[in-house]
């Protein structure tokens, strides 16, 4: 049964890279950085282009802004698989992701956090500048401290290209 699954990941990979062979990673390039964040970790935002179909996303800020405790230091990374475009228009292209991550927070009160989510992404790019913004859906869980289920979690980012 797990020798199935693991060839229709692999499938479904090639199929992604065949449908953007030859389209351009960003205009500006394949680097964005602006601000990001939503339940989980929330400051600045990156996302760095590995190749026409994958990239990786990291944030950089405070985590659990107004949960229980207080804000503490985090970081979350995601690894992105992009999906065709949806539709591309002389002002903007809209594209959509899907991928999992994970985030990690530490207090001042000494507490760890740990946790991971999957990633649903829908983008605008925007073509008179290299900016992408960016919605998505991420149910989650924590693992560390105490584990929970986050279900219903969104988040978004705004980024310039360079």
């Amino acid at each position: 049964m797990a020798h199935r699954f693991v060839v229709l990941v692999a499938l479904s990979l090639a199929a992604v890279e065949a449908a953007h062979a030859g389209d351009p990673i960003r205009s500006g390039g394949n680097f964005g950085l602006g601000l990001g964040g939503g339940l989980a970790v929330s400051g600045l935002s990156g996302k760095y282009w590995l190749a026409e179909a994958h990239a990786l996303q990291g944030v950089v800020g405070a985590w659990g802004l107004g949960r229980a405790g207080g804000s503490s230091l985090g970081v979350g990374l995601d690894y992105l698989i992009e999906m065709p475009t949806i539709t591309d228009t002389e002002p903007v292209e809209i594209g959509w992701n899907l991928g999992v991550g994970g985030t990690l927070g530490v207090g001042g009160n000494g507490l760890a956090w740990a946790g991971a989510s999957g990633v649903a992404g829908l983008e605008f790019n925007f073509h008179p500048v290299p900016i992408d913004l960016v919605l998505e859906y991420r149910p989650g869980v924590v693992v560390v401290p105490a584990f929970g289920a986050y279900l219903v979690n969104f988040s978004g980012h705004i980024r310039y290209y360079f």
